[in-house]
């Protein structure tokens, strides 16, 4: 049956591919970009690795690199982050966006699909920088909105290394056009590091989908360890807000995703209940 169908060539499936030629369009380069996040004591921070080589030398980027052609998107960023940080597994990770703008990367035509992956910070302990990295280092990291229109947001995302002293500040403008978004950046003049190339849009639209997504959608118990107390999590949820929450309004929200284990943990003195998270719910939630 195969065989007898025919292109208007008169070709067979077979035929036309034996006669393709490869090489009749120019070949995009692809890569992974890993926006790699875990809370740590009461702070949200990203993985940051500082380039090795041009272009951007010296400045400061999520981990990545190139596809090869026998790997999937999957394998090629979880690859990526290993050679470059030494991380395996990592407890979450999905697509953000991919990122095409025909002059973004001076070396040749870069097409990259970025990454949000999630981690709890003790599986973070031995990492450290390696491949074509300098050196790596986690940043604390807070995006807040200054002002809000119908038609603009203007915000402020901010990566800070205190034992490196050192501040990255952008303004981030996400500007409405037609059905789709343009976002464009400002470096601020209290920055005395900077981000590579157009890593600040990966970094901004990772900070979008935590802040808004993390309890509906149950990616914030990515960051946490298996069992968790209630202050555990609400402190993972303010450090991905950048500002507290009432306690009582969260946890009553929040116990709806929750499983009590029948364990305790002693917190200042007192036996604090562990909890799990029920995946079934926040699935309902989303899918449903």
């Amino acid at each position: 049956m195969k065989d007898s169908i025919r292109n208007a060539q008169g070709q067979t499936e077979e035929e036309f591919l034996a006669a393709y030629d490869p090489n009749r369009y120019e070949h995009p380069s692809c890569t992974c970009d890993a926006c790699l996040m875990t809370v740590r004591d009461g702070r949200l921070q990203i993985l940051l690795i500082q380039r090795g080589n041009f272009p951007w030398l010296g400045d400061w980027a999520m981990p990545g690199g190139f596809v090869n052609m026998d790997e999937d998107l999957d394998e090629a960023v979880q690859r990526e982050l290993y050679e470059e940080t030494g991380l395996k597994r990592p407890a979450y990770f999905t697509q953000l966006y991919t990122f095409g703008k025909v002059d973004r990367d001076p070396r040749t035509r870069v097409i990259t699909t970025s990454y949000l992956i999630l981690c709890p910070p003790q599986q973070t302990a031995k990492m450290k920088a390696g491949d074509d990295a300098a050196d790596a280092d986690w940043f604390d990291i807070r995006k807040e909105t200054v002002k809000r229109t119908e038609k603009e947001r203007i915000a402020q995302l901010v990566m800070r290394c205190e034992k490196r002293d050192l501040t990255i500040a952008y303004e981030i403008r996400d500007r409405a056009k037609d059905n789709y978004i343009v976002t464009t950046s400002r470096l601020l003049k209290r920055s005395n590091a900077r981000l590579a190339g157009d890593h600040y849009k990966t970094i901004n639209k990772a900070m979008d989908v935590l802040q808004h997504r993390a309890v509906r959608t149950g990616i914030l118990f990515n960051l946490l360890p298996r069992e968790v107390t209630l202050r555990q999590i609400q402190d993972a949820y303010e450090a991905l807000l950048g500002h507290p929450v009432d306690t009582g309004n969260f946890r009553r929200d929040i116990k709806k995703m929750l499983v009590p284990t029948g364990h305790t943990r002693l917190v200042r003195g007192r036996q604090s209940a562990l909890y799990s998270f029920n995946p079934l719910v926040a699935y309902l939630e989303e899918n449903l």
